[in-house]
């Protein structure tokens, strides 16, 4: 079944021709690769793909979590995110001065169960969903063997844990599609081959 489908996807940079008639069809569970040398615009679909740049014509439709397919063309990236579709970033983009156990909840938050109410009142039912949040973000942590790193500030684990660590937090919004950019970027033979073998058993 088909998730993600782009139809002649083309971005203009001012004379510069980014992304030129881009057709892309994901179907659900494949793991496919986009390949090219630097400066081919790989980043620049990710971008339009998750609602950082507007194409400047083409279409680009989702399955929705609903199972529905909805264009994104319009979509801020937060509504891309909340449709089923999360992303890293070529450059780490962590929330460095929070612990690693934060950088997964925040992501997390994206699926909780309270209202703006529930959260300022402290209901029982708030408590329960951080509860449950804080349990959902030690187990992706596990996937990774980064919990017993939960507590430490993410400006401070080893880069390529600073990597995983990414993965973990777009992983924490439960997403159906994930698109990597570049995640093993920085990593030596065996960080990038361990890497593949946790992608391949997400």
């Amino acid at each position: 079944m088909t998730v993600l489908k782009t139809e002649n996807v083309s971005i203009l940079f001012g004379g510069l021709m980014a992304v030129s008639k881009l057709n892309l069809e994901l179907k659900e569970g494949e793991l496919v690769g986009l390949i090219g040398p630097n400066g081919a615009g790989k980043t620049t679909v990710f971008n339009m793909l998750t609602g950082v740049y507007k194409p400047t014509s083409g279409s680009i439709v989702i399955k929705s979590k609903n199972c529905q397919f909805q264009s994104i063309i319009k979509l801020h990236p937060y509504q891309i995110t909340r449709l089923g579709m999360a992303r890293t970033f070529q450059n780490i983009r962590l929330f460095r001065n929070l612990s690693v156990l934060d950088n997964v909840r925040i992501a997390n938050h994206f699926n909780a169960k309270y209202n703006t109410l529930e959260a300022i009142l402290r209901l029982p039912s708030f408590y329960k969903e951080e509860k449950r949040i804080k349990e959902d973000s030690m187990e992706l942590l596990k996937i990774f063997n980064l919990q017993h790193k939960s507590k430490e500030l993410a400006k401070n684990l080893p880069y390529g844990e600073q990597r995983q660590l990414e993965i973990v937090r777009a992983l924490a919004t439960k997403p159906h599609i994930l698109l990597l950019d570049e995640p093993a970027a920085g990593m030596n033979p065996q960080e990038t081959q361990e890497l593949m073998d946790l992608i391949r058993s997400i």
